[in-house]
């Protein structure tokens, strides 16, 4: 039996005109001979009657738990399973729905933003034995207690990818109003390429950076595990971006590009604690304190300067900007620095490829196109295959256009 998953986010689900495209996408594999296992987001966008965002207007979310926010919200989902399998039964299909408890998504007790702990396909399969399709809910799991969870922005690629794994699917389909996965943001660069092929370690450092297009915990467990992601429009009938091994990319030189992507965030902070003592492993005592506070660190950097004094900067989220404070406070007595400077209003443009590693002046020729369009560097992080730049935020998207120009113009 070969199935394909197909994952609809609420752009397809929207309306009866978005979920006839959906119907032709679903009924194409059918007719190739697949059985098809499609995963379905809630119905449109605030203000859709059954948006995600409309169930939670209508309460006080801070009169409820976690775990009631879970409930509420795991209920756009599983109308929109009811909404296509009437409406593709109509079509003459032998068409069956599974409940959360069926899905075989089991996740920890982390409501809101639960992480899967396994997963099995068991009713799925069984299911498919007499139905053509089998219409699933996204974006949700149970915990061992038995409580609906859900996994997050992007929660409903995670769950296809997952959903893929168990029955041991042989591609699974991401569709959106995007029609495949593009060198850079098409709004932002408009002469951005879209891909044919990418690896998952690019496809991970993408979302990972800044890309909206997939969900980095999907394309985690689709490289775990070798599952194909193929991201295409539900709109139209091109080929869109297959997400594979780096090995077969580079093997069959299926992407000759230098690189495959830049992207770019606006939600970076940078903090320097100016002459902490020398002496002492305050860096280490810092991050312990840190990641005891759930933050985590992009980048790094200590420099000696004399004295026995030495700089330490870092760059976080700025949401985390308060909590890493407190900490340093909290620590003042231990490190002893001379100051503290606090700098928001940082962003990163990041340039991603495999071909980074293989070619030389790569980081020289970021780092100068940056420098001679006035767009000052104020801190880097590279990889074998990530160039990143942290700079003013008001220059993304300047930085993003201009690097885009120099490596792929």
């Amino acid at each position: 039996m070969n199935v394909i998953v197909q994952k609809f986010g609420g752009t397809s689900t929207r309306n009866e005109n978005t979920r006839d495209h959906m119907y032709k996408n679903i009924i194409r594999e059918l007719e190739r001979g697949h059985k098809v296992v499609a995963v379905v987001s809630a119905m449109g966008r605030y203000d859709d009657p059954y948006a995600t965002d409309t169930l939670l207007s209508i309460v006080d979310t801070n009169q409820l738990t976690d775990e009631e926010i879970d409930r509420l919200t795991s209920i756009g989902e599983t109308i929109s399973t009811l909404v296509v399998k009437s409406e593709l039964s109509k079509k003459g299909y032998k068409v069956e729905t599974v409940t959360n408890a069926e899905l075989g998504i089991m996740t920890d007790a982390n409501h809101l933003n639960a992480t899967i702990t396994t997963v099995e396909g068991r009713h799925i399969l069984d299911k498919l034995k007499t139905a053509d399709v089998i219409i699933c809910p996204g974006f949700q799991g149970y915990s061992q207690n038995g409580k609906i969870t859900t996994l997050g922005r992007g929660g409903s690629d995670l769950s296809a990818v997952a959903i893929g794994v168990a029955i041991d699917a042989s591609e699974v389909e991401i569709y959106s109003d995007v029609n495949g996965i593009y060198t850079a943001d098409p709004r932002i660069v408009p002469d951005a390429i879209r891909l044919d092929y990418i690896s998952y370690a690019e496809m991970l450092e993408l979302s990972k950076n800044g890309a909206k297009v997939l969900n980095h915990r999907c394309v985690q467990l689709a490289a775990k595990h070798n599952i194909v992601i193929h991201a295409k429009s539900s709109f139209d009938h091109q080929m869109g971006t297959y997400v594979i091994g780096d090995d077969k990319i580079m093997k069959d030189h299926l992407n000759q590009l230098v690189i495959s992507g830049i992207t770019g965030s606006q939600n970076e902070a940078r903090i320097t604690l100016v002459g902490v003592d020398a002496k002492i492993n305050g860096a280490g005592q810092l991050f312990e304190k840190i990641s005891d506070a759930n933050v985590n660190v992009n980048v790094f950097n200590q420099a000696l300067v004399g004295g026995g004094k030495m700089d330490i900067s870092l760059i976080i989220n700025d949401k985390d900007v308060t909590s890493v404070v407190d900490v340093i406070n909290d620590l003042k007595e231990v490190l002893k620095p001379q100051k503290t400077i606090v700098r928001g209003n940082i962003g990163k443009v990041a340039v991603i490829g495999v071909g980074i590693k293989n070619n030389k002046g790569m980081f020289q020729k970021v780092y100068n196109t940056l420098m001679s369009n006035d767009i000052n560097v104020e801190m880097t992080s590279c990889s074998e295959i990530n160039i990143s730049c942290y700079i003013d935020r008001d220059d993304v998207k300047k930085a993003q256009v201009l690097l885009h120009e120099a490596f792929l113009g």
